[in-house]
């Protein structure tokens, strides 16, 4: 906090000294000093001093283009509104396309807010344009210059890491791995989490890059879990069998060429390869599967099935990160590969990836359309009122406005009590100062640095009286400077904050008072929904191949389930409630997501055919019953209060196990070695049955906690005397 407001103080006191009383350029020394603010404080980017600057230099374009849009619009109210109405929505929709733009959106909106005001002078846009660039430069210099942000390890960095970290645990090959090892797994695990990684490094964006290292972030977390569920279990007496070994070096030496590429940061060559560790894969794969079918009577609750591939699973996986890595190091000839159907985002165009991502929250279902709705309604109404009661300051309204609307009702009251009593103090102490420095300007000079420092470190440190306040003084002692003002200034400022405070509450009263809550459970059972169809189209295509496209299109379809879902559970998380219901375990139901997601990337592209036969047929038939029990839960979110338990299912819903004795009456006897078509079906028949049974357990995970919070909501029964 107060690295921020001494880059702030800093950056806006050069330029507002520099234009005006270097330059005698009163309207260039407003514009940069505003924008110093707008992106300094009013605006969130994240990231290093060094991102930070970037992402401020990145943004000077949009903001001269804002500067001339708000200054030509500013010819008559009703263009003024319109101009609100629509590039308040798209700046504020725009954080769909990542975090760096999310945290620089706020920001970006005073540049508009700013000129749009009377009076109509289109001869200062000279003045005004150069007076943002001018606060912009200031403040990317000081961003680098002035304590800066700590460098945070870069995201290769840190999938570098675990990829060495899971190699140490495939090293180990005589039963369960040193727990320093394991710790340093889990550490590794931990850190590429979406939660703790730092906004400004997370690869949140449509690019095929960010994509690449998300697929690779999550491939690695299940690899590392997988290791280390392998290494948790028994191990055999005497140690793995040879294949086994030989497979774990295979995957170990496969991720230290994935680590070295990743902190090397090159255009892959030879290195990293797949070849070698696929070629060990195969027959290993056959034999297991062979080997489970022939245990299977004994396996109804398929203990050593999981067991049996939990080795092949963690190579597959193995083999994904290698080949997300060439990807985003630049080699889009993955998609060629054995395992290339899991990238059909490499053959993308970069302009597809794009429209996918912001046309996915293009939806009221969306928090993120609904919040730019919220403000951008917010905003325009705020106009129209400056511009016909004709306020002297009416961008102190729009101002409130933007700063006091929260995502809740709840928040946004609380917010605008805290606001309203800190402008009246703030208005009565800058009333006092004007009335006895009156037009002595340089007493204000000197005590604006002090004045801008105190109100930036203890706005952010003690609440929104204390920002709204502290800015009331700094917006007093700014303005003394550049025209004559009385003390009526202050009070001409808090009816600004009040009328900016009534138009945020009303937006938020009217528009989704609830924020995330009220879409919280709908995304997630939109989850479930394209969790059933993902498993419908994969069963159907690993019995018969030509069953449908594999053009991606599903896959798109649950990844839009899953951001959208993401983003409602992020926000429901950082919004205050008076009491907080229990909530069904939300993770669980995004596991759920992946791990759908996961085997429809996977699974179709295996060699061998199932066919549409008896074994074919139980395989669709138990697909089904997955899928409905997932359609089910689907419907039993919808159905229920947005954070109450009411619709949750109850014990006897619960859903079964897979069928393994159905699945006995029907497999073929196990194939002769020299088999190999069969052997390739048996495998895929059995990574088929591990995916089903992943999913079934996430059911009846999903199911049980909702079962629970239940009987938790239930009322007590009668008590006998």
């Amino acid at each position: 906090m107060v690295g921020t407001a001494a880059r702030v103080t800093v950056a806006a006191c050069i330029a507002f000294y520099l234009c005006r009383y270097g330059l005698d350029a009163a309207v260039m020394a407003l514009y940069a000093t505003f924008t110093v603010v707008a992106l300094g404080v009013l605006a969130r980017i994240p990231g290093s001093g060094r991102q930070r600057a970037v992402t401020t230099l990145w943004v000077l374009p949009a903001g001269t283009a804002l500067v001339v849009l708000g200054t030509l619009l500013a010819v008559r109210t009703w263009a003024a509104v319109l101009g609100m109405l629509v590039i308040g929505f798209l700046v504020a929709y725009a954080g769909s396309a990542g975090p760096r733009i999310a945290g620089a959106a706020p920001g970006m909106q005073l540049l508009y807010i700013l000129p749009c005001f009377p009076p109509y002078a289109p001869g200062t846009l000279d003045q005004r344009v150069y007076g943002f660039v001018l606060g912009a430069v200031l403040l990317a210099a000081a961003q680098v210059l002035i304590l800066p942000e700590p460098v945070t390890p870069p995201f290769r960095a840190l999938l570098a890491d675990a990829a060495e970290a899971a190699a140490a645990l495939a090293d180990h090959h005589d039963g369960p791995a040193p727990e320093r090892t394991l710790a340093r797994a889990r550490t590794a695990a931990d850190r590429l989490r979406p939660s703790r990684v730092p906004p400004a490094d997370l690869p949140a964006s449509p690019t095929r890059a960010h994509k690449a290292m998300a697929h690779a972030a999550e491939t690695v977390r299940t690899l590392l879990a997988q290791l280390a569920a392998l290494h948790g279990a028994a191990a055999p007496r005497g140690g793995y069998h040879a294949e086994t070994v030989g497979l774990l070096d295979g995957i170990a030496a496969a991720l230290r060429q994935a680590a070295r590429a990743l902190r090397a940061g090159r255009r892959p060559g030879a290195e990293p390869s797949v070849a070698a560790l696929q070629a060990g894969l195969d027959p290993v794969r056959t034999r297991r599967a062979v080997a489970a079918l022939e245990r299977l009577g004994v396996d109804d609750r398929l203990v050593f099935l999981r067991r049996r591939a939990l080795v092949v699973q963690a190579a597959d996986s193995a083999v994904v990160l290698v080949l997300a890595t060439r990807l985003l190091l630049g080699d889009r000839g993955v998609g060629a590969d054995r395992a290339g159907h899991a990238f059909a985002y490499a053959r993308t165009p970069a302009w597809v990836l794009w429209w996918r991502r912001l046309s996915t929250h293009f939806t009221p279902r969306s928090v993120i359309f609904q919040n730019a709705c919220r403000f951008a309604l917010g905003l325009a109404a705020a106009r129209a009122v400056a511009g016909v009661l004709d306020l002297s300051h009416g961008f102190w309204v729009l101002l409130a406005t933007l700063t006091l609307t929260r995502t809740t009702s709840l928040e946004t009251r609380w917010v605008v009590r805290q606001a309203l009593i800190g402008t009246l103090i703030g208005a009565a102490a800058a009333g006092v100062l004007l009335a006895l420095v009156e037009e002595r300007t340089t007493v204000y000079a000197l005590v604006l640095p002090v004045v801008m420092l105190a109100a930036f470190t203890l706005g952010p440190l003690r609440g929104p009286a204390w920002a709204q306040g502290g800015f009331t003084l700094v917006v007093a002692t700014l303005f003394a400077q550049v025209a004559p003002v009385t003390w009526q200034l202050a009070p001409t400022r808090f009816a600004d904050v009040l009328t900016g405070s009534v138009i945020g509450l009303a937006c938020g009263l009217l528009a989704w008072p609830r924020g995330a809550g009220s879409e919280l459970r709908r995304s997630m059972a939109g989850v479930c929904t394209a969790v059933a169809d993902a498993v419908g189209r994969t069963a159907s295509r690993v019995v018969e191949p030509s069953a449908g496209p594999a053009d991606g299109a599903g896959i798109v379809a649950l990844n839009r389930a899953l951001v959208l879902a993401e983003e409602s559970l992020a926000q429901y998380q950082s919004e205050p409630r008076e009491e907080t219901a229990r909530q069904p375990d939300w993770p669980a139901v995004l596991a759920a997501g992946a791990h759908a997601r996961r085997g429809e990337r996977l699974l179709p592209g295996r060699p061998g055919r199932i066919g549409d036969g008896p074994v074919g047929g139980w395989l669709r038939r138990e697909a089904g019953r997955t899928a409905e029990g997932y359609r089910a839960l689907a419907e039993r979110l919808r159905t229920g209060g947005p954070d109450g338990p009411r619709g949750a299912p109850t014990d006897p819903d619960a859903p079964q196990l897979l069928n393994i004795h159905g699945l006995l009456e029907v497999v073929p006897p196990p194939p002769p070695d020299t088999d190999t078509d069969r052997a390739a079906a048996a495998a895929l028949l059995v990574d088929a049955v591990v995916w089903l049974d992943t999913l079934t357990a996430d059911l009846r995970r999903i199911h049980g906690e909702m079962a629970e919070m239940a009987r938790r909501a239930e009322p007590p029964g009668p008590r006998l005397a």
